[in-house]
């Protein structure tokens, strides 16, 4: 028997610098576990949506203007962030080729240097040619590495953990900095989990880097969650509410183009439970409903994709309010048939099909692009908890999340 950590880690060991964190997914999921958190975010609707959750956000708002030795940040020993990812999302672009072959070559470039004199010279030519691009936005995904630099040459104090995250055509660029941050320490891997086999209500893929500072230890294997929910998929029934104590499907396959991540564990005992689905946590509507995407399917544009209220959500984005919402009604033979439409799922629908609390506080008009882009806060439980070496979350981080409130704020005292 594996005798047990001296010393577990626990959450005040642990305080987080977010980069690009948009409306928290990362960071309510870090309060909840109870561990400090600050974000770097860019937009002030966003910024807005942070403030009325109460969310640590820095005053500046520029990823590129700060760095690991600023005041804000600077007692941060783990690093998170999901830079943009437009110019990689399109498969087969051939700009988003490029850029990928950009971002990995000046990545090798970024981690080569040994001081600190170095580095900054390095760092400075990397920027003059991100600069030089079409799209800047392609440098950005370079911060991440910048500051695991500096905080390693300049600071004297390597992050312990680093944690990324994006769409799963970055996987290869989270593949080429765990092999680099090898070179300087790190035990690194990087994956593509299913937010559905965590409990996420939606169908989503995120490319996840996890690296551990073990300087010596570099090839030591690196943990991810294990799936606790079953994985969806077309035509697949969903399992019974009650029995579904089954033991991790064999050759369980998370798959990413050709790359096939094999999470199943022979010898686990750990329950699979049924996928949530859009009813379980969309309380206010029927409960046989189908949502129709403004998308095509299949590389049909006619050809809606549909969903039943008893599936996950395909993956949420800024258009959600576009997806049309129709009633199922039973046939006298058994069958469901669609009846009248009903009203748009709402931000607040969307927030929790993305597992954020029903009460969270979005602000801002254009509050779909702010729940498209996060990370689920679910998601970022298991993903944190794992990461620091917590192992799985317990269930009342769940039932924390869902119950979550904006903390209350003090009324000033009327003058008498």
């Amino acid at each position: 028997m594996t005798p047990a950590h001296p010393n577990p880690p626990q959450p005040a060991d642990f305080r987080i610098v977010d980069l690009f964190a948009g409306p928290g997914g990362l960071d309510i999921a870090a309060t909840i576990m109870g561990v400090e958190s600050v974000g770097v975010e860019w937009d002030d609707a966003t910024r807005a949506t942070r403030t009325a959750a109460q969310l640590l956000t820095t005053e500046e708002k520029d990823v590129a203007a700060l760095g690991p030795c600023d005041a804000q940040v600077k007692g941060a020993n783990v690093l998170t962030g999901g830079p943009p990812c437009q110019t990689f999302s399109v498969a087969g672009n051939r700009e988003g080729h490029k850029a990928l072959e950009d971002v990995q070559r000046l990545a090798t470039r970024l981690v080569r240097p040994n001081d600190l004199v170095t580095f900054e010279t390095v760092w400075k030519q990397v920027k003059a040619e991100t600069d030089a691009l079409s799209d800047n936005r392609t440098g950005l995904v370079l911060q991440p590495l910048r500051w695991i630099m500096e905080a390693k040459l300049r600071r004297k104090e390597p992050y312990k953990v680093v944690v990324l995250e994006q769409v799963p055509t970055v996987l290869p660029v989270w593949k080429h900095y765990a092999e680099l941050l090898k070179t300087i320490g790190y035990a690194a891997a990087a994956h593509v989990l299913h937010a559905e086999t965590f409990g996420v209500p939606q169908t989503r893929r995120r490319a996840v880097l996890i690296a551990q500072y073990a300087p010596g230890n570099e090839d030591m294997d690196v943990e991810f969650p294990r799936p606790t929910h079953q994985r969806y998929r077309p035509g697949v029934e969903r399992l019974p509410e009650q029995g579904a104590a089954d033991r991790h499907p064999q050759q369980e396959t998370l798959d990413q183009g050709r790359q096939e991540v094999l999470f199943t564990d022979p010898d686990s005992t750990t329950p699979i439970t049924r996928w949530t689905a859009m009813q379980d946590v969309l309380h206010d509507r029927p409960r046989d409903f189908e949502v129709v995407s403004n998308y095509g399917s299949g590389g049909d544009p006619k050809k809606r994709g549909r969903r039943t209220s008893e599936e996950p959500a395909a993956t949420v984005t800024g258009k959600i309010r576009r997806n049309r919402v129709f009633l199922l009604k039973e046939t006298k033979s058994g069958t469901k048939e669609i009846g009248e439409e009903l009203e748009r799922l709402t931000a607040k629908e969307a927030g929790l099909l993305q597992s954020f609390p029903a009460a969270y506080p979005w602000r801002s008009t254009d509050v779909a692009q702010q729940i498209g882009n996060a990370i689920p806060p679910r998601l970022s439980l298991h993903i944190l908890s794992c990461a620091l070496g917590f192992g799985p979350p317990e269930g009342k981080l769940f039932e924390a999340l869902e119950e979550w409130q904006p903390p209350a704020v003090d009324e000033p005292a009327e003058s008498t």
